[in-house]
């Protein structure tokens, strides 16, 4: 079984390592010679020189590739670059035009390349520090050294800066007049002055983005994007950028999820207009980069420029939040990408790990324990790419794993083990006969297995174990559809739903204690869509009693005391509607305005419901998510941004600036809960762990090296796991392997300390 993440992950490995083998860039190593490099024809001038149809060629430097081959008339400053070849590259001629050459590409499409590149010539340039220039206004902008394609110096003003000099010419910058239109990104082309058109010359200092630099960022921009490459060692960035405001565990490095993760450094240049973030591996090599810039309309996902899809941009729709230095507790450093928190005693916490492959897919999963006191693991059992369900005791002290592969023999086996949470100690395991198409669940002092007996599920076999011992109770045949509600060990009873009947059958003797009618099957559970994100949210640090709950019963939502079977509230069941259990009398329900299934509108009203008072409090558009009560407010997302709402009228108190439009949803930029911290409130919001001010909204920054953000299908698990705040501890996943804990007050004390 391959996941369609290993899927895309091979292909991108094999992109990477061909472009590695031959792209060398203006600054670096000098490029390795290749078998196709005496077969070589070199110019004489910046023209044709002899070149041909057909012919193999190399670059002997760093490149623009246009979409169109250039003359006199075309406009130097919308040149429309996505694409640079790199020193080494290895190239076929498809045709020769004067000085320009086309060559095709599968992945590029066609492209203009000027000849004099692969000249014996252009291996004659070197590299220099940046250099600020001044120019004669009646100078000429040349494509190449001697080249009769050059546009007057007015058309791109008199100031450039020069990265490159070969004889009495310098290799300038030339930006474009837009770099970012028609959801591309246009890059700088190097073109040539000559020496003797220059009235000064001074050399750009060091520091580029240390806080004191006068340079633009958009030149700051333009010099990184053509000097940076894949390998650019980490002191060449240094000298050029200066000293970052903020050094962090970079994120997994490492494509493969077979294989360990790979964790470097990154730094982060926070500029007051722009942030700019680079990438090293543990050898000190940049890996990646990407410009964080404040978006200036709706909202623009991430850009990659060209092919070079490691180096990014990132058009945000809030401002670039500064880092906000805090030391947790401890930081406990897993070996896979996600981190949620699962479960939790007064000593232990049990985390899931997961690789984050796409689509719910993975190809390994974990689960382990870690000390509460001091971070570190206390044990670990990795489940590969099946699938695995843990369930906890009462006391939660024991946890019982239902796992459906082993990758220790790599095969399918269907295992159920009680594991003590102190050490990882096996207690005892079963082994199901049917692996596949088992559920696990549990009551109270029970563990219930539901095995399908054929491939429709139309027949299973229930068996209820004995959560010490692991030895049957009963067991029971269903044939049918029937719905096990069972959500954990604090049920006193197995629910089972059946032919519009609930039955609550006795965890140790297998007799019904009660049923009620619940009439047929309206519309299917949404708990059971892998996008939901409703319903309850469980906080593992501070479980809620769910005695009673509400649960789907026929054509109703009904607020059900599972220890009698009485129906304490009810609402009803519509297809174009799903909601979120603030508590036992509000919900906030979400509403399709629109198409014919609730995923697939484009218009959403949000509604506060009263279950106390039986209507409907207020209305407001948008998708309200991830609420929480607190005093006379509900603090949630709406399509996504942060917002405060009154609970009593529904007025927006405070919604978080953002450039984003209001039919904009943001929805898949939130990655947690929200963690209320005195006047703060915390929030995984795009890769950040945003630090709120609660009264207002207003943004205040993010917690240094903490790393977040959301994956796929794994909704529920960050909803629940990713953020928990109590009144001791603020508990924090990552992407990027870490799970992490603040002590409360001293987080607190530091952040009002820096804001």
């Amino acid at each position: 079984m391959v996941s369609v993440s290993l899927r895309v992950s091979i292909r991108k490995r094999l992109f990477i390592g061909i472009t590695a083998a031959v792209c060398i860039s203006l600054v670096g190593i000098p490029a390795q010679q290749t078998q196709e490099s005496a077969r070589t024809v070199f110019a004489d001038a910046a023209g044709a020189g002899g070149f041909t149809s057909g012919q193999r060629v190399m670059l002997q430097q760093k490149a623009a590739f246009f979409p169109n081959a250039l003359n006199k008339n075309s406009n130097p400053t919308n040149l429309k670059v996505s694409y640079y070849g790199a020193k080494g590259e290895s190239l076929r001629l498809h045709s020769v035009k004067g000085e320009m050459a086309l060559i095709k590409s599968d992945s590029r499409g066609d492209l203009w390349l000027p000849t004099w590149y692969v000249s014996k010539e252009a291996a004659q340039v070197k590299p220099i520090s940046p250099l600020s220039l001044q120019l004669r206004s009646s100078g000429s902008i040349y494509l190449a050294p001697g080249s009769t394609v050059k546009w007057p110096i007015s058309q791109t003003g008199t100031s450039l800066i020069a990265v490159a000099q070969w004889k009495d010419w310098y290799g300038v910058m030339i930006s474009p007049a837009k770099w970012k239109e028609d959801y591309r990104i246009y890059r700088s082309a190097m073109m040539w002055v000559r020496g003797k058109d220059t009235t000064a010359k001074k050399a750009m200092p060091d520091g580029l983005l240390d806080g004191n630099s006068e340079v633009t960022t958009d030149a700051v921009r333009n010099l990184t994007e053509f000097l940076f490459k894949k390998g650019t060692p980490s002191s060449y960035v240094k000298k050029l950028l200066g000293e970052p405001q903020a050094r962090e565990t970079s994120r997994n490095q490492e494509m493969s999820s077979n294989k360990p993760m790979i964790l470097g450094e990154t730094w982060r240049y926070e500029q007051r207009d722009a942030h700019y973030t680079v990438t090293f591996s543990p050898s000190g090599k940049l890996t990646a980069s990407e410009w964080t810039i404040p978006g200036t309309d709706s909202f623009e996902r991430s850009y990659s420029p060209g092919d070079d899809y490691e180096f990014t941009y990132r058009f945000a729709a809030v401002p670039p939040l500064k880092s906000l230095e805090a030391e947790p507790d401890w930081r406990n450093q897993g070996n896979l990408n996600f981190t949620f928190l699962l479960e939790a005693n007064d000593e232990v916490l049990l985390l899931k790990g997961d690789d984050g492959g796409y689509s719910g897919m993975h190809d390994n999963s974990s689960l382990y324990a870690i000390d509460r006191g001091n971070g570190k693991k206390l044990w670990q059992e990795d489940a590969g790419f099946g699938w695995y369900t843990a369930v906890t005791d009462k006391e939660r002290e024991h946890v019982t794993l239902y796992s459906a592969y082993n990758p220790e023999v790599k095969d399918y086996v269907a295992r159920v083990r009680h594991i003590r949470l102190s050490d990882g100690q096996v207690l005892w395991e079963v082994k199901p006969k049917h692996e596949f198409g088992l559920t696990m669940t549990a009551a109270a002092d029970t563990i219930i297995l539901d095995e399908a007996l054929n491939m429709n599920e139309t027949k299973s076999v229930l068996s209820v174990l004995d959560q010490e011992t692991g030895k049957l109770r009963w067991k029971k045949t269903l044939s049918g559809e029937h719905r096990l509600l069972n959500q954990g060990t604090d049920d006193p009873y197995v629910l089972i739903e059946q032919n519009g009947q609930l039955t609550a059958y006795d965890p140790v003797t297998g007799k019904a204690a009660w049923d009620i009618k619940v009439g047929n099957k309206f519309m299917d559970d949404p708990s059971r869509d892998p996008y939901f994100t409703g319903g309850y949210r469980y906080d593992p640090v501070s479980p809620a009693d769910m005695t009673t709950r509400w649960v789907l019963l026929g054509k109703e939502w009904v607020l059900l005391h599972t220890e009698t079977g009485e129906r304490k509230s009810v609402y009803p069941a519509r297809e174009m509607e799903r909601f979120e259990v603030l508590n036992e009398r509000y919900l906030l329900v979400q509403r399709a305005l629109n198409g014919e299934y609730f995923s697939g509108a484009t218009a959403y009203e949000s509604v506060l419901y009263d279950s106390l008072e039986d209507k409907e409090l207020w209305t407001v558009k948008g998708k309200a998510a991830r609420g929480v009560i607190e005093g006379e407010r509900v603090y949630l997302t709406l399509n996504g941004i942060p917002a405060a709402v009154d609970k009593e009228s529904g007025s927006i108190i405070w919604k978080m600036e953002t450039t984003a439009k209001a039919s904009d949803d943001l929805s898949h930029l939130v990655g947690s809960s929200y963690g209320i911290l005195d006047q703060y409130l915390l929030l995984s919001w795009g890769s950040d762990l945003v630090v709120l001010n609660k009264e207002d909204g207003r943004s205040l920054g993010r917690l240094h090296n903490v790393i977040t953000g959301n994956v796929d299908l794994r909704e529920l698990y960050a909803r629940n796991g990713a953020l928990n705040v109590t009144d001791h501890e603020v508990l924090v996943g990552t992407v990027n392997g870490a799970f992490i804990r603040y002590d409360t007050q001293r987080l607190k004390e530091r952040l009002d300390e820096l804001l």
